[in-house]
């Protein structure tokens, strides 16, 4: 994704490229399960991370230690909100790809996702601050270059 674009136009773009693959800005989906999620995309435009089992990784790796939802919010809001949206939700797009990872997949990206776990934690670690979980909407019409260059945010591929 290019970085001279704004935080906002980053995440529409991001929203259109996974339309498909995204169940969460659908009828039904809580105002909470909501907002979680759009904080959670937007690491994806940060990062640049696709949604592949080994981006999803990436993003709940650099969320613990680069922003300020961190460890335990982050378990509460999957094993509370996450599920719950699932159980409602049952043909929710998440839910129906997980189906469909094969032991291949995983052993694959763990393989992957284990060799890249420092690399992340400490690309987190050296951010000049935090990125605020909930408090980003200052940044919606930011150029994403600039936030990146602000916190110290390096991409990780």
């Amino acid at each position: 994704m290019e970085d001279n674009i704004t935080l906002r136009e980053g995440l529409e773009r991001f929203h259109k490229e996974q339309e498909h693959h995204l169940s969460h800005n659908k009828k039904g989906v809580s105002s909470e399960a909501k907002a979680f999620f759009r904080s959670h995309d937007i690491t994806h435009v940060l990062l640049g991370c696709d949604i592949s089992v080994y981006g999803e990784a990436t993003i709940k790796i650099w969320t613990i230690f680069g922003t300020t939802l961190g460890f335990w919010k982050q378990m509460h809001a999957y094993t509370l909100g996450f599920w719950r949206y699932i159980t409602a939700n049952q043909n929710a797009t998440a839910f129906e790809l997980s189906k469909k990872i094969t032991f291949a997949d995983i052993l694959n990206n763990m393989l992957k996702f284990l060799i890249s776990i420092p690399k992340i934690i400490l690309s987190a670690k050296q951010m000049h601050k935090p990125w605020d979980w909930t408090k980003f909407e200052p940044y919606l019409d930011m150029p994403i270059s600039e936030i990146r260059k602000e916190f110290n945010i390096k991409v990780l591929r």
